[in-house]
Parts: C-alpha cells; structure tokens; sequence
C-alpha cells in the first residue's frame, strides 16, 4: 500500500492550518476541485462553502483569501514536484541520465513509483498550468517574495540548475535556463491545450514529445551556449 506524502506549505500563506482539522482538508480536496473547474476568477469561498457543506464566514478563518489558497496549492505543487526529481535523480546513473529524469519529471513524465500525495499531484499540476501564473503575477509580488512564499519555486529552478551544471561546470546562465525550462514545461501545455497554432505540440498533445523536445533544447544549450557579451 501506497504511503501518502504529507508536504506542508509555509504556514504564512493560512490564518489556520487547514491540515489541522476535518473542514480544512475537506476545503482543500474541494476547492482544488472547484478552482480547475471554475478557475480563479469565477471561483470563491461562497461556491467552495456550498459544495463542501460549510459556510463562507467559516472558511475565511482559513484564507484570507483566494489568492493566498492558490498560492498554498502552487507550492505544494512545487515541494511535491521538488521531490519527484529528486527521487529520479536518486536512481540515475550519470549527470545526462539525471538531467533526462528531472526534465521528465517536470514535463509530467512520472513513473508510476512516485508515492502519492495528499492531493492528486495531476490535479495540482492542472491547476499551475491553468492559473498558476497568477499566484506571482500581481502588484504584491515583491511583498510576497520577501517573506519567500515562492521558495519551492526557486528551489526547484536552482535544483534543475545543478542538474544542468553537473553536465557542464560553466555553462553561462544555468539558473536562467533551468527557470525557462521549467516555465516552457507548464506554458507549453496550456498552449497545446488552448492556443494549439503556437507550438507543433499541440497536434498529439504528447507530455513525452514535450520532454524529448526540451531536453533536446537543454543538451544543444549545454553543449553549444558562450558566455554573452556587453554589447557596449
């Protein structure tokens, strides 16, 4: 039998830790659901609090709002993908072997091994490629990033970083192309999904295509990019 993962987002981004009793794992598993059907705009604690059986005052005593519970999604989603790679990384056999496996991993390649979560890592990932933008892309951003409430981000870039380094010790700008790497991952998908003219993707829909394709970009990069020049 499968043992879940327990992963536990910074505990900044809850007034009460939703873990902690049954309405707030029940607010979670619903409103994970309620959030990739409706999306962020259309969604609020109001439907949440209808379809789970609470009420709407209630469930602010947990968020304080929208934003913060996508925000608590986006990282679990983070920690939890963080440790998928790094659970492939464990059984590579050479630094090439466990740049494949972690760009896999981050396309949505998963061996059925990895334990589960709490929540369906599919359904999580769902959610980051529809809306997971905006969990930083709004005015607050700077204020939110002081207090590192996007850290599981920036350590799964700077992870894929040193997979990246591992392959060629100075290759210029690895942070940089690993966080491209990481964003095409996600934004390709909603492309394939919604905007099928930006990517040949689109024409199977195949998360294995999107791996093969960029790890194909990342081996060219690794193994052609030069140090950029001050144009001045």
């Amino acid at each position: 039998m499968a043992v879940l993962v327990h992963l536990r987002p910074d505990p900044a981004l809850s007034l009460r830790d939703p873990e902690a009793t049954e309405l707030g794992r029940a607010m979670l598993a619903g409103g994970l659901e309620l959030m990739n059907t409706l999306g962020l705009e259309a969604f609020t604690f109001r439907k949440l609090a209808a379809e789970i059986g609470s009420t709407e005052v209630t469930l602010y005593k947990y968020f304080p709002n929208k934003q913060r519970l996508l925000q608590y999604y986006f990282q679990l989603y983070w920690l939890w993908l963080r440790q998928a790679c790094g659970r492939e990384v464990e059984r590579s056999s050479d630094p090439q072997d466990a740049l494949r496996r972690s760009i896999e991993a981050i396309c949505g390649v998963w061996p059925k091994a990895l334990p589960p979560l709490q929540f369906d890592p599919e359904a999580l990932r769902l959610l980051v490629i529809e809306e997971g933008m905006k969990s930083y892309l709004h005015k607050n951003v700077d204020a939110d990033d002081a207090r590192r409430l996007f850290a599981p981000y920036q350590e799964l870039s700077a992870f894929l970083a040193e997979r990246i380094k591992a392959c060629r010790r100075n290759v210029p700008m690895p942070r940089s192309f690993a966080t491209t790497v990481i964003e095409m991952a996600h934004s390709l998908p909603f492309a394939m999904e919604h905007l099928p003219s930006l990517t040949e993707l689109s024409s199977r829909k195949d998360l294995k295509q999107l791996a093969r394709h960029l790890l194909h970009r990342t081996v060219t990069y690794i193994e052609h990019a030069k140090p950029l020049r001050d144009p001045r």
